[in-house]
């Protein structure tokens, strides 16, 4: 066994002395904003310092308290804060590649993607195939969703289930280095199961439409959660084409009826990051090339519900529950319906009593993809009770 080398007394101390800068950098940085609030709070008058100060905090409150307090303080009154927090999301980003937060995913050529949008759903974990559906949760989905068939079917209603495809399902390629492909998702394990236990389901997943239509350009934002206007576009055909089973005369608008035009980009992720960002590409608008047809809006129930009337379409009448992804739908979809009413509701509890009411030819569900992470959807008792009573 070779002797044990020696420590060398003439050792150079600069590692150590590195390494103390480097410890005394960390602590002046986290001292930072004690420190601007102490001197701070010195410098006030007698007066303005008991204006401005927090109150003090009452005997025996316990210490996270009184750390959540001096923390909103701190934000609330820091002009450095913002600053600080714009050099670390810039260093994550361009030195790691990454992030700083769990809601936004940094993938290639600078695209940007939804991440962990709550608790329940994660457009990452998604796309890796990390949470499939168990068993007794794919039979409640299917089971709650063949129930409204059946009761709209019962009152000769139609139905469609829409399904808005993930960003990251359209455009995997995008996504981080490493990230492996073509994982199996919950949408395709709905599909399968809808397909084996109830045939002839209506669902519409419009995956295969947006995927065909990317060689006719962006169909999403790089730098925004939601398709762009050709995505829409693409969308929005393939439900008119969908719904033509049950209005033989629809068809959707023509693409030729609209233009190209360069146009400002769409960027709700972008504004996550808090620092300058040069996504790549043109960014196009797709405009009409003549006025399309008036569409009125009336909201209605306290905004619960926004009636939609066309006078120039055809007799026809839908409710439509959406999400935020069906919100730009409206101005196409509602070409069709002299009558169509919209409610935005990422739960979809499903209002039996109004469909009830209103009566209408055709009830439109569209939720997007990552959102069948969350926990299986409910029916009211009223419907579950008219499907018994059958």
């Amino acid at each position: 066994m070779p002797p044990l080398a020696k420590t060398d007394p003439r050792r150079s101390p600069r590692p150590d002395l590195v390494a103390a800068g480097a410890l005394v950098l960390f602590l002046a940085w986290l001292g930072l904003p004690l420190a601007y609030a102490g001197l701070r709070r010195v410098g006030l008058a007698a007066g303005d310092a008991l204006r401005e100060a927090p109150p003090p905090a009452a005997k025996g409150q316990p210490l996270s308290d009184r750390l959540r307090e001096f923390s909103a303080e701190y934000e609330r009154t820091s002009p450095i804060r913002r600053e600080l927090v714009r050099l670390y999301m810039g260093l994550k980003v361009r030195v790691l590649g990454a992030a700083s937060i769990a809601t936004l995913v940094v993938g290639r050529e600078r695209w940007l993607f939804v991440g962990r949008e709550s608790p329940a759903v994660d457009e990452r974990r998604y796309f890796l195939g990390l949470h499939p559906f168990a068993d007794d949760e794919l039979d409640r989905w299917c089971r709650v969703l063949e129930e409204r068939r059946r009761w709209l079917a019962e009152r000769g209603i139609a139905y469609r289930l829409v399904v808005a495809p993930n960003k990251s399902s359209i455009y995997p390629e995008r996504m981080p280095p490493g990230y492996p492909h073509g994982r199996r998702t919950r949408l395709d394990q709905l599909g399968e199961r809808l397909a084996a236990v109830a045939t002839g389901f209506p669902l519409l997943d419009l995956r295969p439409a947006l995927r065909a239509g990317k060689g006719q350009g962006l169909v999403y934002w790089p730098t925004d959660s939601h398709w762009n206007d050709l995505g829409r576009y693409l969308a929005y055909r393939e439900i008119a084409r969908s719904l033509a089973e049950v209005f033989p005369s629809l068809q959707a608008l023509p693409a030729d009826d609209f233009a190209f035009v360069p146009g400002p980009r769409s960027r709700d992720l972008e504004e996550l990051l808090l620092i300058p960002w040069d996504p790549p590409g043109h960014f196009r608008r797709m405009v009409p090339r003549r006025p399309l047809p008036e569409v009125a809006a009336t909201v209605e129930e306290g905004g619960a519900w926004t009636l939609l009337r066309c006078r120039r379409a055809a007799r026809r009448s839908a409710v439509v529950i959406h999400d935020s992804f069906g919100e730009t739908l409206k101005p196409l979809l509602a070409q069709h319906f002299r009558r169509s009413r919209w409610t935005l509701d990422r739960g979809h509890v499903f209002p039996a009593a109004a469909i009830a009411r209103l009566r209408p030819q055709v009830v439109i569900e569209e939720i997007v993809e990552r959102y069948l992470d969350e926990e299986p959807w409910h029916n009211p008792p009223e419907l579950r009770r008219d499907l018994q009573a059958k």
